[in-house]
């Protein structure tokens, strides 16, 4: 089987996990369906977000061994290093995201309020207390779900979506394009935070997709993820549970 076949397979392999991914998401995540009884815990939906990530990965990695593809290079494993220098990197980028995500954020929210004046917040809102509802009381316990939560998304996410997904695409389209293909494929696992909440990922994956591209370093991208969403999940809260007090 020739070189473009596999890649073409590849990502079809890619696309009916991600269907399957999508589809026990929006059935059975309450994160995505809003329906649920009582508040479940938030190992609970740790456990459901593991699950699906895993059934994304499964399928094409099933795929390309039947295929006979080298998995390490299918999913750029052999991009990983421990070198301190591309750890440095990773969580210096992972700050540097930070610190571009937040005006991005701003600007997001002056835009909605400005032209879209009449839009509810009404799925946002439902969200933000299912989560904040199923975090534990135990300042511990929430800090190692945290931390657990963090390390899962910036792994699974960046080795699928940056590892495997954008690497195929580079092989067929120019880097550009294939940069923006694997940032909205990213964007709309995210659309259940609601479209404007969810367009921050869609940057995310732009940021992350061209630090990949330039870098060629799983590393970085996985240490950058994991920095990014720590702080930024620490700050969200942490004002959460201000505004709740508040209240």
């Amino acid at each position: 089987m020739g070189e473009a076949s596999l890649i073409f397979y590849g990502l079809v392999a890619f696309f009916v996990g991600y269907m399957a991914f999508l589809l026990f998401a929006c059935r059975l995540d309450p994160r995505f369906s809003l329906k649920y009884g009582k508040t479940p815990a938030f190992q609970y939906l740790l456990f459901l977000s593991t699950v699906d990530t895993v059934i994304l990965l499964l399928i094409p990695v099933f795929f390309n061994l039947a295929l006979g593809v080298d998995i390490v290079v299918a999913f750029s494993l052999n991009h990983l290093s421990l070198s301190l220098q591309e750890i440095f990197n990773g969580f210096l980028l992972g700050v540097l995201l930070i610190f571009i995500l937040l005006p991005v954020e701003m600007t997001v929210t002056v835009f909605r309020r400005k032209l879209f004046s009449s839009y509810k917040l009404s799925r946002e809102e439902e969200l933000q207390k299912l989560i904040f509802n199923s975090l534990p009381r135990s300042q511990k316990k929430y800090f190692v779900l945290l931390l657990i939560t963090s390390v899962k998304a910036a792994l699974f996410e960046e080795v699928i979506f940056r590892g495997y997904l954008l690497s195929h695409l580079l092989l067929l389209t120019l880097p550009a394009i294939a940069i923006i293909i694997q940032a909205f494929l990213f964007f709309i696992p995210h659309l259940y935070q609601g479209v404007f909440n969810a367009i921050l990922p869609f940057v995310l994956g732009l940021l992350l997709g061209s630090i990949f591209f330039l870098t060629g370093s799983l590393t970085i991208v996985i240490i950058s993820h994991f920095t990014g969403d720590l702080i930024g999940l620490f700050v969200q809260t942490v004002v959460t549970r201000r505004k709740k007090k508040e209240k």
